[in-house]
């Protein structure tokens, strides 16, 4: 069992009566949970998770109206903690995100700089994607005014679609400079070190098409790839793929032809959903035609001018 499940199940039959009982007016308006920071909020933690920040705990989320509790519901939190403790109470390191009672609307302020979805180019632009990951995942145990879960749903919509768009042009030119175009050029250079960097930011670049695709914000680099494979086709069968492309770690012309064989049909994959989605009307295998027809779908101008290349 994962730290989520035994947040929720120590929350359900622990937390959660004595809450109901000590703050029986403010029980209604409040909502509690794990989600944001640490492999636990998306279900990933294992045995190696356990050194540091891992185990049992919850926020509190109240109303604004109800700002003025919160130094009593944390004091509430940590004497529960003391009196009754987890099995697995959670260890904190220096580095450790704090999981505390706050309002609904700081909780989305600290992941994405917002109270909410936001509501202006900038201010989708600003926070890393890994930080909508963060503010959608792990699990809501109670919310009993629905304002929390009601601002994950309108987050879970996914980026505005001419971003979105956006970021598909800049993958798919990643994705044609690196590997259709720099791989074999780097290659035969002998340039191990660049050849490596190239691979990285195909990989990379496949891995973040496929969220994109998929209209599901991508987390953290290190649990990028694991929850790829979560994703609908065609992540998993390009999934596949970028495991061949890093088994066939050789320099040799075996290794070589094995990657850019592999590489091919990545690209080959996407530009078929590119033109499923009506994304890309190229029927090109270069992915800068893709990236080039994506753009001509953008309406908002500010991000229609930009380059194809240009990461937003």
């Amino acid at each position: 069992m994962n730290a989520l499940q035994l947040s929720q199940e120590y929350f359900d039959n622990v937390a959660k009566p004595l809450l109901k009982r000590d703050f029986p007016e403010l029980y209604p308006r409040l909502a509690a949970g794990l989600a944001g920071n640490g492999s636990e909020c998306y279900g990933y933690d294992d045995e190696i998770s356990r050194d540091h920040d891992w185990g049992v705990d919850f926020f509190i989320w109240a109303l604004e109206e109800d700002r003025d509790m919160i130094p009593t519901l944390a004091a509430w939190k940590e004497e529960l903690f003391e009196k009754t403790p987890p099995a697995q109470a959670r260890s904190r390191s220096q580095y450790g995100a704090p999981v505390d009672v706050m309002t609904c609307a700081d909780f989305f302020s600290s992941m994405i700089g917002t109270p909410g979805r936001p509501k202006t180019l900038g201010q989708w632009l600003s926070p890393p994607e890994e930080n909508f990951a963060m503010a959608v995942n792990g699990g809501v145990f109670f919310d009993g005014p629905g304002e929390f879960t009601a601002a994950r749903l309108e987050l879970l919509d996914h980026y505005p679609q001419d971003i979105r768009l956006k970021k598909i042009a800049a993958k798919c030119m990643a994705l044609a400079q690196t590997g259709q175009y720099n791989h074999g050029r780097t290659a035969l250079r002998g340039d191990t070190v660049t050849l490596r960097s190239v691979l990285a930011r195909f990989t990379d670049a496949a891995i973040a098409m496929a969220f994109l695709l998929s209209k599901v914000y991508m987390p953290y680099y290190k649990w990028a790839f694991k929850a790829m494979r979560e994703l609908p086709r065609p992540a998993g069968e390009v999934a596949d793929l970028l495991a061949e492309i890093a088994g066939a770690a050789g320099f040799d012309d075996e290794s070589q032809a094995r990657r850019q064989d592999a590489i091919e049909k990545v690209c080959a994959i996407y530009a078929d959903e590119l033109r499923t989605q009506g994304l890309s009307d190229s029927g090109d295998s270069f992915m800068v035609a893709h990236g080039e027809s994506v753009m001509r779908g953008i309406a908002t101008e500010a991000l229609r001018n930009l380059p194809a290349q240009y990461e937003v």
